[in-house]
């Protein structure tokens, strides 16, 4: 199914290059400007008025005669009627193909040549073209036309760029998954792949004269982006070629303002697909391509940046040529510029709404507001198109839009609709989820899926948000048949705070709690071929989630379990093992080695753990499987080492790289945490990797940031 959907939506870009447009037909697009020198009966207005001539039998006798007399290629001649066709459609009148024949044979019954008074008075009867005036209009709009396709295919270039970047990612990831075959080195991802642009910065953001948040990402990254910028501005700036004198303008300045404007907003049009289809949860490139949901949301935000700035460019010269020609006001009585002026406001507020400062300060509003705002872009930008073509852009756009909505409707029937959670309070604000495991959804090591937490109460408030958590599974079943899946949360604001208010309350330590699940998301295609390398799991706090699932699969399956793979997990309470205390022995049984850094001073985790453990046990036996251990017994199991301070993580990782190196395996890393810690042990394995290493080293790193 997921390689259905993929060609699915890929298939949304193909309407665009049959949608008909303005000028996509110069015969037609001739004929259309040679014809309105002769008086119709319509008034004189700024362009065709479709809504007269599409309903006088002279004016429509005419214009299918002077296509057939413009082009003897039968194809060429039905574009143009197709053309003639759908710009009587914009007025409301559905005329066929057929009808255009017929238009054009009921009007060689009435076929005269033009005269002086057809230019003064309404024209009765089918007018001959005049061959040489005829002629002139052609050449000219065929110059027009070449002009109009190079702003076509300088926005198409906008989308084969990302095609080419997918494309690259795609055969590395398939090359590596299916065939082992490893193309980046220690020098690569040193100087590109792993360090971010600026300093230690990429999850968090750098705050510029300690004010204006900025925010980073990797080399590799920037460097994509770099590439595409450049393109974007060069190819709006070169290829401006229409010689004067030509009947659509008078005068240079509206030659060059109206060039400048049809290609901006040709090419902020042509982003459209794009922008949406890195932007959607379902996104069928992720899992081909290897790119991970949070790059390809970096692209989709410098897309729509890009698309929003030509768009601006293409407003402001359409404002100010209307208020120098004097119909400005006028516009206004227009559906085509008020639904202009609207997707043009969503889409300002779309881009500035989006910024990571407003995104994590109210997440539940922006969830809403941008699913708001997205309907009302879609729709103003298909009215405002409707009349003038390319409304295939529109509709892709819609068309993604749309089946991102109903995949995540698909996926939540396929989870098993609503299901009864029990919610545990763990202490220091984590909960636990545990949920049956749905019978039709896979969840492989590695994914998530988005929770919807349903109260009858407040059903409108809840059910419309959902929040992506991490899908754990218990190491003790069956991996490829397990009886439930767990998720663990830190409640902060919004409704995971609700949700543990809720535990609270009820004084019970769990709760029942009814929720949606959609997923799964961020599967990462199956290795076929395995390569021999020892792993290093580094996670801090609540990001051992993301990397306990990879570590525990090494010794389910039985990769490598002979290189004593090692799982570091960087805490600020030793009351943080007790609700992970299941999950560490079980990779201590298989013989992971399993170290945990405190950085609180000992005496205070100790007295707080003590403390707690004692109010719990007081009065009760030792016994084999009791809930919880003290923090003494818990040493004895595992390497608990109580710094008071955050460790150094670039000792740590060159720690592990000496002890691989020893062995002459290769080593890699897993690694999550918060903000902070990502950027520490990224930057910390860029300085790391040098030329004295003859191993491969590579980092894998999950993110709760994008």
């Amino acid at each position: 199914m997921k390689y259905k959907y993929l060609i699915f939506s890929l298939l949304s870009f193909v309407s665009i290059t049959n949608a008909l447009h303005k000028v996509d037909s110069t015969l037609a697009t001739a004929c259309l400007q040679y014809e309105l020198q002769f008086n119709w009966g319509c008034g004189k207005s700024r362009g065709a008025n479709y809504t007269c001539l599409c309903s006088n039998v002279n004016w429509l006798g005419t214009i299918t005669n002077c296509i057939t007399e413009g082009s003897n290629d039968k194809k060429g001649i039905e574009h143009a009627f197709k053309h003639v066709a759908a710009r009587c459609n914009s007025a409301f009148f559905d005329y066929t193909v057929d009808d255009m024949y017929n238009f054009h044979e009921n009007g060689t019954n009435y076929l005269r040549d033009p005269t002086a008074s057809d230019y003064t008075t309404p024209v009765i009867g089918t007018l001959r073209n005049n061959q040489t005036t005829y002629d002139w209009y052609f050449s000219k709009y065929k110059d027009y036309t070449l002009s109009v396709r190079t702003h076509q295919w300088f926005g198409w270039g906008l989308v084969f760029f990302w095609v080419t970047v997918v494309s690259v990612a795609t055969f590395y990831n398939l090359l590596r998954k299916l065939f082992g075959v490893e193309l980046l080195n220690n020098s690569l991802r040193k100087h590109l792949v792993v360090p971010s642009l600026y300093k230690d910065y990429k999850d968090r953001s750098y705050k510029l004269l300690h004010f204006f948040p900025l925010n980073f990402t990797t080399r590799l990254n920037s460097l994509v982006v770099a590439v595409f910028l450049i393109q974007a501005i060069v190819t709006a700036c070169v290829g401006y070629h229409l010689p004067l004198p030509n009947p659509a303008y008078m005068t240079a300045w509206q030659r060059n303002t109206s060039m400048i404007q049809f290609r901006t907003g040709i090419m902020s049009l042509s982003l459209f697909p794009v922008i949406y289809l890195f932007g959607i949860r379902n996104n069928p490139l992720i899992e081909i391509s290897g790119i991970s949901f949070s790059t390809f949301n970096y692209y989709h935000k410098w897309c729509a940046y890009v698309c929003a700035s030509y768009a601006f460019i293409h407003a402001i010269i359409w404002t100010v040529v209307s208020i120098k020609s004097g119909w400005y006001k006028s516009a206004f009585s227009s559906d085509y510029w008020n639904y202009g002026v609207a997707a043009m406001v969503f889409l300002g507020i779309l881009v500035v709404h989006s910024k990571r400062i407003f995104r994590d300060r109210f997440y539940e509003s922006f969830l809403i507001l941008h699913k708001l705002l997205n309907v009302g872009f879609i729709v103003g930008m298909y009215y405002h198109c409707l009349s003038f073509g390319w409304i295939g852009w529109t509709w892709s756009m819609a068309g993604i839009w749309i089946y991102d909505r109903l995949m995540r409707a698909i996926k939540i029937f396929l989870n098993g609709g609503i299901h009864d959670a029990m919610i545990t309070d763990c202490g220091n604000g984590v909960i636990k989820a545990v949920l049956k495991h749905p019978k039709l959804a896979k969840y492989p090591t590695g994914s998530f899926a988005y929770l919807y937490f349903i109260n009858a109460n407040r059903f409108w408030y809840y059910t419309f948000q959902s929040h992506p958590f991490t899908v754990m599974k218990d190491p003790k079943q069956d991996p490829n048949n397990p009886d439930s899946l767990i998720f663990y949360f830190k409640a902060n604001r919004g409704i995971t705070k609700k949700v543990l208010s809720r535990i609270l309350k009820s004084g019970y330590a769990s709760v029942s709690f009814k929720m949606l699940i959609e997923g799964p998301y961020g599967s990462p295609l199956p290795e076929c071929k395995m390569s021999r390398r020892r792993n290093v799991g580094v996670a801090g706090g609540l990001g051992v989630t993301a990397v306990y699932p990879h570590m525990a699969e090494l010794y389910q399956k039985g990769h490598n379990s002979d290189l004593c793979h090692k799982f570091i997990w960087i805490i600020n309470d030793t009351i943080c093992v007790e609700w992970f205390k299941e999950e560490l022995d079980w990779l201590c049984d298989k013989g992971c080695e399993v170290v945990i850094y405190n950085t609180r001073s000992q005496s205070t985790a100790d007295l707080e753990s003590s403390s707690s453990i004692d109010k719990e046990t007081e009065g009760s036996t030792d016994k084999k499987g009791s809930e919880r251990e003290s923090v003494f017994e818990i040493k004895r199991r595992y390497e608990i080492v109580n710094l008071g301070y955050r460790p150094d993580l670039k000792n740590i990782i060159l720690k592990e790289i000496e002890t691989t190196q020893n062995i002459s395996e290769d080593l890699e890393f897993y690694s999550c945490g918060s903000s902070a810690f990502n950027d520490h042990f990224r930057h910390g394995v860029a300085q790391s990797l040098s030329h004295q290493w003859t191993i491969d080293i590579s980092l894998e790193e999950k993110s709760f940031t994008w």
